[in-house]
């Protein structure tokens, strides 16, 4: 009986990784339908570090959004070298700033435009709005709907 228990156990907990590996797998390498999406980009920043630009494009990569700033006054490290190499690599380029509730729209918004240049082609602007990052402030739904 005790021998049943040990053997059932140690089946289950085979069977149990086997599941963990397969989900793990399955979303590592899940890629939205290309009939329903067939424009693909990326998003990225100093924290993914050297990027071989011709390497992504060649990997189906259309557009790519570069972080440029981040609350009132950071500056991405990665962003001019990012913006410079990935429309050389033949990518449309456009710029995102990471939003802080611990700074003024106004101080954040003056920080992008001192940052994205203006006289280039790029897509639109995006802001990257987040509750993590180095800010610990939350506001409530209420005052974020105001």
């Amino acid at each position: 009986m005790k021998n049943r228990i040990v053997l059932f156990g140690l089946a289950s907990l085979v069977l149990l990784c086997f599941l963990a590996a397969g989900g793990y797998l399955y979303f590592r390498s899940f890629s939205p339908d290309r009939d329903k999406y067939p424009v693909r980009g990326i998003d990225v920043s100093h924290h993914q570090g050297q990027i071989d630009w011709r390497r992504v494009a060649a990997d189906d990569v259309a557009f790519a959004v570069i972080k440029a700033t981040e609350g009132g006054d950071h500056v991405d490290d990665a962003f001019a070298r990012n913006l410079e190499e990935a429309r050389a690599a033949g990518l449309a380029v456009g710029a995102y700033h990471f939003f802080t509730f611990c700074r003024p729209g106004a101080d954040q918004a003056k920080n992008f435009i001192s940052v994205v240049p203006h006289d280039q082609p790029l897509l639109p602007p995006v802001v990257d709005i987040e509750f993590g990052g180095n800010c610990p402030q939350r506001p409530t739904p209420e005052q974020l709907n105001a």
